[in-house]
């Protein structure tokens, strides 16, 4: 599936971890609505910087179908097997040769994890041994196929521009929840954007306060010669991922139109 037929986030969790991760990896899980349901995708975002691993062409997805799920996730009483069933399924797979370990999906009563392989021979004879000796009570699915490009990590594991933003803005509004924050509370939000030109900067601006957001900061230090400058707009918001996630994707491609550079956002905390 497609991440196109992604419909809309639903929630987000925080940094996974996995037996097979390395110290040096970075795990992130997301959940997300997709035509038949909800689906919780664990990835591996440092494969991000060398993908695709010309020495790894093959992809094999793998898994298992589970009863016990609601609305087509896991049911509590599940999860501890289902992670005895991927740890010894990496443990299995690593046994094949060189292999890289992308992530897993969890949707529709099914768990499917990814591995990418330097070639297909004996895998799946391989796995449908393992599942038949190890897991006997489950049905099982193997799907090998040519994938050099990593379209299955890059294209589906890999979280699109929405779900990149929310899991960073999500980060910091847990960060101001453990301080105390009032999550109920409106606070102002602020966006900053740099311009390399000071007529397209203005422009910016113009149609920002059409929209309703204030000019919070424009210093004058930072235009030079050449006429660059900083930026900052604001409005009040509730410190919601999916809403301020949105609103940064809105407002950096209103920029990007006049060659502005999105720089962050930031808000501060309500304890009152």
């Amino acid at each position: 599936m497609n991440l196109a037929k992604l419909t809309h986030i639903l929630l987000l969790l925080t940094i996974s971890e996995n037996a097979a991760a390395q110290v040096e990896d970075h795990w992130e899980s997301y959940i997300a609505a997709y035509e038949k349901g909800a689906g919780i995708t664990l990835v591996n975002m440092s494969l991000k910087e060398k993908a695709p691993v010309k020495e790894q062409g093959f992809v094999l997805i793998t898994g298992v179908t589970f009863t016990q799920c609601k609305d087509g996730l896991p049911s509590p009483e599940i999860q501890e097997t289902l992670q005895s069933i991927d740890d010894a399924l990496v443990r299995q797979v690593s046994f094949l040769g060189k292999t890289t370990f992308a992530g897993n999906w969890t949707h529709n009563c099914e768990r499917l994890n990814y591995f990418y392989l330097q070639d297909s021979m004996d895998v799946r004879f391989s796995l449908q041994t393992f599942y038949k000796d190890n897991f006997p009570d489950f049905k099982y699915y193997i799907n090998i196929r040519h994938d050099p490009e990593w379209q299955g990590y890059l294209q589906f594991l890999y979280p699109n521009e929405i779900i990149l933003e929310q899991l960073n803005v999500s980060k910091v509004l847990h960060q101001l929840a453990e301080g105390g924050d009032k999550k109920e509370k409106e606070r102002p939000v602020d966006y900053s954007f740099f311009f390399a030109d000071r007529k397209n900067r203005s422009t910016f601006i113009e149609e920002m306060k059409k929209e309703g957001f204030r000019v919070t900061d424009e210093p004058k230090k930072a235009i030079s010669k050449e006429g660059t400058g900083l930026v900052t707009i604001s409005k009040n918001a509730l410190p919601d991922a999916s809403t301020i996630s949105g609103m940064i994707i809105y407002l950096r491609k209103k920029a990007a139109a006049l060659g502005g550079e999105y720089k962050g956002w930031e808000t501060v905390p309500v304890k009152n």
